[in-house]
């Protein structure tokens, strides 16, 4: 039995646990805190810091195969890891690029494929920069680190002040129409899957993904260069990490790509994420194989499976209602699930505070018109509160 250790507690893994119990292997975690969503259901979990070099390289002696379901990890504890023989998926090169978006930047520039007009923010500071991408208005964003909204900042004009500490650039903000992403899996032996292209929708209060509809209401031509461009993107992946010290075949895993559609048509790369991402999220419902079984069957060495699209899907994600903080309380999951075609995932967060993501939930439908209002009308039913709200109804 393969032993597969997973760096990172949150849903994520949680997710590819849920879907590995129908193989034989056995799970062990890193993470931060425990009880944590993926802790909780692994074989195994250890608390331990994810950029500790001793504490990745504990876990990585433990296994046959390690991975990781977040880039804030200790990317020299997995070349390590690699110099010992351990097989590290996605690579440590792979990592170490995808880390500094500033490098995923100029990959994408050296490969031709096409990416907001950037420029890192140096010594001349902010309006230099802002001058090299055509002026105001811009994005400044922090090379590390950014997550979930966080370390990217918009500025709107000459008078704005860096909004971001430590090294950061910024891109011309794109007027887009619609976000992109395309989610692609990608064997050892260099075999891909790739999923339909969906249409993102985030929620401005927080820059958080709100929905994702599969597939994106766009022409299909789009559609189609959207996915050729994914796998464009993750094949440069695999050559320009060889800079960092991958082996070759170190793009192995999954690999999500995000995009802008402008008013023109152009589609430009945003960035690549690498591993199962939320914008996956509806295969689990909506495809024959899902982003997550995906994951697994890389990890474990099997063939991949399908990424056809069975139905039209809409996933919305579920966050803490705002003002609440503590021990959550789930309203209304009854009537979410009387919805026809609605699939639910709780991700077994302890805490909850304002606007974090606590599940998501996916309908399908006959038609993507159909599959939203189902999920529109499933997440109206649900409310995430603190306890002592539990009364409310």
């Amino acid at each position: 039995m393969r032993r597969i250790g997973i760096i990172g507690g949150g849903q994520l893994g949680r997710m590819a646990i849920e879907e590995a119990r129908k193989y034989l292997a056995r799970i062990e975690v890193l993470t931060p805190e425990y009880p944590s969503p993926a802790a909780e259901i692994a074989d195994a979990s250890y608390v331990g810091d994810l950029m500790s070099f001793e504490d990745v390289l504990e876990l990585a002696d433990r296994v046959d195969v390690l991975s990781y379901e977040i880039e804030h990890v200790n990317v020299e504890a997995l070349r390590e890891a690699e110099r010992r023989g351990k097989t590290v998926l996605p690579s440590a090169g792979v990592l170490a690029l995808i880390q500094d978006k500033a490098e995923q930047k100029r990959m994408l520039e050296a490969y031709g494929l096409p990416t907001a007009p950037w420029a890192p923010v140096g010594e001349e500071g902010l309006a230099a920069a802002a001058a090299a991408v055509g002026g105001f208005p811009v994005v400044q964003k922090s090379c590390r680190g950014g997550y979930d909204g966080r370390g990217v900042a918009p500025l709107a004009d000459a008078r704005s002040a860096a909004a971001l500490a430590g090294p950061s650039f910024v891109e011309r903000r794109i007027d887009f129409v619609k976000e992109l992403a395309v989610v692609v899996a990608r064997g050892g032996d260099g075999s891909t899957a790739i999923y339909p292209c969906v249409e993102m929708v985030f929620d401005p209060r927080v820059n958080l993904c709100d929905s994702v509809l599969a597939p994106a209401d766009i022409d299909p031509a789009l559609r189609l260069r959207a996915e050729e461009l994914a796998l464009a993107c993750i094949r440069a992946l695999e050559e320009d990490s060889l800079r960092f010290g991958s082996p070759r075949g170190g793009a192995a895993g999954v690999f999500a790509v995000e995009m802008f559609l402008t008013a023109s048509g152009e589609i430009l790369v945003n960035e690549i994420a690498p591993r199962p991402h939320n914008s996956g999220h509806f295969s689990i419902e909506a495809c024959a194989s899902s982003q997550f079984d995906q994951y697994v069957r890389i990890l474990l060495g099997l063939p991949l499976g399908s990424a056809e699209l069975l139905a039209p899907a809409m996933m919305v994600n579920l966050l803490g209602e705002a003002g609440e903080a503590g021990a959550p309380e789930y309203l209304g999951l009854e009537r979410a699930l009387a919805v026809p075609g609605v699939g639910l995932h709780l991700y077994g967060k302890r805490e909850l505070r304002p606007f974090r993501k606590m599940g998501h939930l996916t309908a399908i439908g006959r038609s993507a018109a159909e599959a939203g209002s189902r999920a529109e009308q499933a997440r109206s039913a649900v409310r995430i509160v603190a306890a002592s709200d539990a009364g409310v109804v």
